[in-house]
């Protein structure tokens, strides 16, 4: 199989050729600031003026807005112990105007050779145009590789996993570390939409995974996998549910037991998986189509060993550093809204702490930094160039015919079958936008009336976009995390996929299982 940049190049231009030949048009839009519902247990004496200053709502919003969580039914009066949801300005998006789509191409036709020139110019400017339009994301991930590249050439990061490794032994708790990292990742990906990040954490679980006798792909599941599992069946994230449940104008967070019971299933699935194969690589690595890559790690890792004599309280410093910063970074998203400039700041402070913890001096960790951001050139430029499919399809004005065609056909089919291709038609979208807020703006104002003209709960069809987009992620080339994550791990796109659909077959076998499930389940469990 050709190189990830190769395959990448191939899908820019089938995506220039689909501009020729596709009909331009596009909806009409509008910027919409999106509620949210804030949930919130009335205190004994709580006025409406200390309930809005609690939740961060307008202080003109009317008792009547503030919904029982319950019932989602406006409350008469304040009850203390009562949990209401408070509405409150959320994320702003442009969203699309449900029946506004309009043919470009019968109201200003391009002759052929106009569509060619516009194609070829967009084919020429893609690699620039997805470095400015994912240049947080390429920045963050040069800032990890350069952080990582000092905390990692300290020692005490592959010393502290021998040593741990070695307490464990064979024993039981060996077997659980696999499943523990999934269900821990997923819930993180569940609550707060854990996402960029996790190009972090596979520097940590890719070498935890080596030392247990496993391969470079388990330490991808271990984290990354388990936190688009996650990010597929949350039941909090604010970036895909938030959205959407705004635009379908559905309480957040609703259908929480639904939710959480789907949430659960898939992970355990992703789990019981990743263990099978991680059992069947410790059997024989050889097994394993990352077998040559995880020899030059095991080659790599005990070549810095040097017995297990316990760490020093210099290797403890950095161990703490690089944990801390992991753990913070998450609650920093979860709790105070951190994004990508926020958490590559603290990457690059927890390099340069980690490095003079470790004992080196300005001019080594100086020199550490540059090669660490140096091995993160690859996956910046595969960041960039599956941004730029994205830029190639806007300038041809073809992404909301793509939209139009995949929404038109549902409305004459029954509900089973239109939300099972509702999640099928999301996955394709993501493939285009893969951002899930994103995707979530383009989508949903199209398929709320869609539902409703299937007569279908709309809660259905916010699961059918949050499976879709999910177990999409895990799959896309113009995914920068996927990307990116493959591109730190060193792992072709390609293997990946040959290794991975399977189960991505099977998780959308139980979203749709689920989504069936969805449409005849009481009402009172999606509220």
């Amino acid at each position: 199989m050709p190189g990830t940049l190769v395959i990448l190049g191939a899908i820019l231009l089938l995506s220039a050729l689909a501009t020729l030949f596709l009909p331009r048009g596009e909806y009409a839009r509008e910027t919409r600031t999106l509620t949210q519902l804030k949930p919130h247990v009335v205190a004994e004496g709580e006025t409406l003026d200390a309930l809005l200053a609690a939740t961060g709502a307008p202080a003109d919003t009317k008792l009547g807005a503030v919904l029982d969580a319950s019932t989602s039914q406006p409350v008469a009066a304040l009850v203390p112990g009562t949990r209401v949801l408070v509405p409150r300005p959320g994320l702003t998006r442009d969203t699309i105007v449900p029946n506004t789509y309009r043919r470009l191409s019968d109201e200003d036709p391009r002759s052929f050779g106009e569509k060619v020139s516009v194609a070829a110019r967009a084919v020429a400017l893609a690699p620039i145009s997805g470095f400015e339009a994912r240049a947080s994301v390429i920045g963050f991930v040069l800032m990890i590789g350069a952080a990582f590249g000092v905390l990692l050439a300290t020692g005490a990061i592959d010393r502290a996993l021998v040593s741990g490794v070695t307490t464990l032994g064979d024993g039981r708790a060996r077997l659980l570390i696999v499943p523990a990292s999934i269900f821990l990742f997923s819930a993180c990906g569940a609550t707060f939409g854990m996402g960029e990040s996790t190009i972090a954490f596979v520097l940590v679980t890719i070498p935890l995974a080596i030392r247990l006798g496993y391969d470079t792909l388990t330490g991808i599941t271990m984290c990354y996998l388990a936190s688009q599992v996650g990010f597929a069946g949350a039941f909090f994230n604010p970036f895909t549910i938030g959205v959407a449940t705004s635009i379908a104008e559905l309480p957040y967070p609703s259908a929480l037991a639904f939710r959480v019971v789907s949430w659960f299933l898939v992970t355990a699935t992703a789990a019981l998986f990743a263990m099978w194969w991680a059992a069947r690589v410790r059997r024989d690595p050889s097994r394993s189509p990352t077998a040559a890559l995880d020899a030059r790690w095991r080659e790599r890792l005990e070549g810095g060993d040097v017995g297990h004599t316990g760490l020093s309280l210099r290797d403890w410093s950095v161990v703490l550093v690089a944990l801390g910063t992991l753990v913070f970074s998450g609650v920093g998203v979860a709790v105070w809204d951190w994004y990508i400039t926020e958490m590559a700041a603290l990457f690059v402070v927890a390099g340069v702490l980690g490095g003079f913890l470790g004992g080196f001096g300005t001019a080594r960790i100086a020199s550490e930094f540059k090669d660490g951001a140096a091995t993160m050139v690859e996956p910046a430029l595969i960041i960039a160039l599956s941004a730029g499919v994205l830029q190639v399809l806007e300038a041809g004005q073809v992404l909301d015919t793509v939209l139009m065609a995949l929404a038109a056909p549902l409305e004459q089919l029954s509900q089973p079958v239109a939300a099972t291709l509702i999640m099928g038609g999301q996955a394709v979208v993501n493939f285009f936008v893969p951002s899930g807020s994103g995707q979530a703006a383009l989508t949903m104002p199209v398929m709320t009336p869609l539902c409703d003209i299937l007569a279908m709960d709309r809660q259905v069809g916010v699961l059918a976009f949050q499976f879709g987009d999910g177990f999409g992620n895990m799959l896309i080339p113009t995914s920068a995390v996927l990307m990116g994550v493959l591109g730190a791990a060193r792992v072709p796109w390609s293997v990946w996929v040959r290794w991975v659909w399977k189960l991505i077959l099977l998780l959308h076998v139980i979203a749709a299982v689920l989504l069936v499930v969805a449409l005849n389940v009481p009402q009172a469990w999606l509220r």
